[in-house]
């Protein structure tokens, strides 16, 4: 066999053990539901059988052991007009009763209290538990000669001289049989026909039944890679509403997250491409110069742009996870004492504000504000306030970071004496991006983004609002949360 040959039949069989896997590790729903619906019925339906056959045998018992019943009753009464120790001796009538049909005779026996046979015939055995019940006629099944024969008796019959005997008669079971058969044979036929059908019809009607299933597979196979808009509910039963719309939420947060990553790509396409392009420039003009100076210079600049475009990365990786914050799965929000986060945050500013030359000061509240949130972003979101203020106010000035409350809310303000911002460009200081012009500070404009992003997260509100009444002031803003209930001890 030529070596191509071999190389494709083994990967004819890795394919089919792979295929074989898979519909073993799939099962279909329709397959699931008839075999838990038709293995109990069809454990039911032994058990069934079972049943019916006893009570087919009782039924086909009870006429016969009535008849043995009667014949017992006769023969009893032809031995009470008797001398059982001298003989006995049946009617006529009690002959032909006793004779049976189609040459079938009913076996007879007389026994005295000792349980020695009397009369008639002596090959009936004597039950091993018979005990001295008077008038109480009982059955128990024998074999006499190789056949199956029920025998019937009764105790406490009086002869004429008063003598106590046991009465028994007994016949062959084989028409016992007939009946029993021809009963089980009318009981279970129509089972044998309808339950067949049954599963016919519960088969055919489970699979219409499934049919919107197919339908919405085939809808969603359909649809296009980047298609993630919700999937119609119109054709799915109610039982698969709920599917559809957990189906429905993870195409709606996975569409989030593709255009979270789609705006981070087009944002970090755009803006990194100005200070990569004024980094190669300084790097191009430190390798030309001779003049140590000029050359430092450059270096500068490019040390500044690296700051720049490191900046303006950490920024944009910050807004991202803000927007991932909002997806259920990611946001874990605990309670958080206002006074506590702020003061933290704050503390971690102070050795920027000093390399800047600003004053960063803290102002708690006079008593715990317990708000919900996710404690990082949180962090972030001041970090960014702090770190505008900080940017925006030249050397000599202030900044302050206060925390405020009343019965419902609870609010984080950071103020500066800084540039200001004036009325025209105040609608437009959270868009992405947005700077205004002539402002000599360095920054990318998403720090303010990156808070109303938080904020909004969070179900807070932040806003720019009239500063206080002291020397300098002249810009802040304010994000108001509300307030909960402090944590459980």
């Amino acid at each position: 066999m030529p070596h191509g040959s071999s190389t494709n039949d083994s990967g004819f069989l890795r394919r089919l053990l792979h295929r074989k896997k898979r519909s073993q590790k799939h099962k279909t729903l329709l397959g699931k539901i008839l075999l838990w619906m038709f293995g109990p019925l069809f454990l039911l339906w032994s058990i069934g059988i079972v049943i019916t056959y006893f009570i087919a045998q009782n039924i086909a018992n009870a006429p016969y052991d009535r008849t043995l019943t009667d014949h017992l009753r006769l023969l009893k009464y032809e031995v009470e007009q008797q001398h059982v120790r001298q003989g006995v001796e049946l009617s006529a009538s009690a002959l032909t009763i006793l004779s049976g049909e189609s040459g079938r005779p009913v076996r007879w026996q007389i026994r005295d209290a000792n349980g020695d046979s009397l009369a008639g015939n002596a090959d009936i055995p004597l039950p091993d538990n018979w005990a001295y019940e008077k008038d109480k006629f009982k059955f128990h099944n024998e074999t006499i000669e190789g056949q199956s024969v029920r025998v019937a008796y009764v105790w406490g019959g009086r002869d004429r001289q008063g003598e106590s005997f046991l009465t028994l008669v007994a016949e062959t079971n084989d028409r016992r049989g007939v009946l029993q058969q021809e009963i089980l044979t009318g009981m279970l036929t129509p089972q044998l026909i309808v339950l067949p059908l049954a599963a016919l019809l519960a088969g055919l009607g489970l699979t219409q039944g499934l049919e919107p299933l197919n339908l919405l597979q085939e809808r969603i196979r359909a649809r296009r890679p980047n298609d993630l808009s919700p999937i119609s509910d119109d054709l799915a039963p109610a039982e698969i509403a709920p599917l559809v719309d957990a189906m429905n939420e993870l195409l709606t947060q996975l569409a989030a997250s593709t255009e979270t990553q789609r705006r981070f790509v087009s944002n970090a396409a755009h803006q990194l491409k100005t200070p990569l392009a004024g980094m190669r420039t300084q790097a191009e003009l430190a390798l030309r110069e001779q003049d140590p100076d000029k050359m430092g210079e450059s270096l500068q600049q490019l040390v500044k742009g690296a700051q720049r475009a490191t900046r303006l990365v950490n920024q944009l990786l910050a807004l991202t996870r803000a927007e991932h914050s909002g997806n259920p799965g990611l946001f874990v929000p605990e309670k958080l004492e206002l006074n506590a986060l702020a003061e933290r945050q704050t503390r971690q500013c102070v050795d920027a504000a000093l390399r800047r030359g600003v004053d960063l000061g803290f102002e708690a509240f006079g008593q715990p504000l317990w708000i919900q949130g996710n404690g990082l972003m949180l962090a972030e979101l001041l970090a960014n306030l702090i770190d505008n203020a900080l940017l925006y106010t030249p050397a000599g000035g202030w900044a302050t970071v206060r925390v405020a409350g009343d019965a419902d809310t609870a609010s984080i303000e950071v103020e500066d004496s800084g540039q200001g911002i004036a009325a025209e460009h105040q609608a437009r200081i959270f868009d992405r991006f947005f700077r205004v012009w002539g402002n000599s500070a360095d920054g990318s404009g998403l720090g303010l983004s990156i808070v109303k992003e938080i904020a909004d997260q969070h179900r807070a509100r932040v806003e720019l609002v009239e500063p206080a009444p002291r020397d300098g002031a002249r810009t802040c803003f304010r994000v108001t949360f509300r307030k909960v209930s402090p944590p459980q001890a």
